[in-house]
């Protein structure tokens, strides 16, 4: 059912993962979608997601590197650019970059922890402030992937001015190509995580976090706000 029909979403880091998972099930409802990738060596992975998106309305692909000052705007002004204003912001785009705090290298932990920031809270926050300036002055949304402080601000913040709700999806473990070639010591514990989940004994797959990101972009969704979704099977329960 096209139920986001007429509406543009963009959808940040969406090249791979949960978020051409997310770009597929908000194209296959309806919407307009534009896939953001960081970097050139990207770009074939973008257009395989174009070309799997089975929905029918005009989606596009957009190279806009977040961690820059710059890379918000660009995203921006190309899907205004492409489709006016925006009613859906999915913001996913997001590095790990561990690093041993005692490390004595203080160059290379100084670069790992630039990489986090700029992407995960410098990047989120100006494409989010770039959005703001065309969102859908009616039933629009911002969704941002796992990020409490900024949601629980936005949500109180926003919805008034903007005509929008703000609100959160928390993946637990997720099958994704990444998440499936992470190193040992990694796999070993989203292994635990998922043997005392209490649904199953494994990893959320994509199109499941999808789902729930879609489902909160929906016009019937908009009485709810600061929403923190767990998609982990119940792993979050204490």
């Amino acid at each position: 059912m096209e139920t986001l029909a007429g509406k543009t979403a963009i959808v940040s880091g969406s090249s791979s993962g949960i978020g051409a998972a997310i770009a597929r099930e908000l194209s296959l409802r309806g919407a307009h979608v534009v896939i953001n990738y960081p970097f050139k060596s990207e770009q074939k992975a973008a257009e395989s997601v174009l070309l799997s998106l089975q929905g029918p309305a005009k989606s596009i692909i957009v190279e806009a590197d977040l961690s820059t000052t710059t890379g918000p705007s660009k995203l921006v002004d190309a899907a205004t650019a492409e489709f006016g204003s925006i009613d859906i912001l999915v913001n996913n785009a997001g590095v790990v970059a561990p690093f041993d705090l005692g490390n004595q290298d203080d160059a290379q932990c100084l670069r790992s922890w630039e990489t986090a920031i700029n992407t995960n809270g410098r990047g989120t926050f100006l494409l989010t402030r770039a959005v703001l300036r065309h969102l859908s002055p009616q039933n629009s949304r911002i969704i941002n992937i796992c990020s409490t402080t900024f949601t629980r601000s936005w949500a109180r913040d926003l919805p008034r001015k903007y005509g929008c709700t703000v609100n959160a999806v928390a993946p637990g473990p997720v099958a994704t190509e990444l998440a499936l070639a992470a190193p040992p010591q990694v796999l070993e514990t989203m292994r635990a995580t998922c043997e005392a989940t209490p649904v199953a004994s494994r990893m959320a797959e994509p199109w499941e976090v999808a789902w729930a990101v879609a489902t909160l972009c929906e016009n019937k969704a908009g009485w709810l706000n600061g929403v923190y979704l767990p998609v982990a099977g119940g792993s979050t329960l204490s």
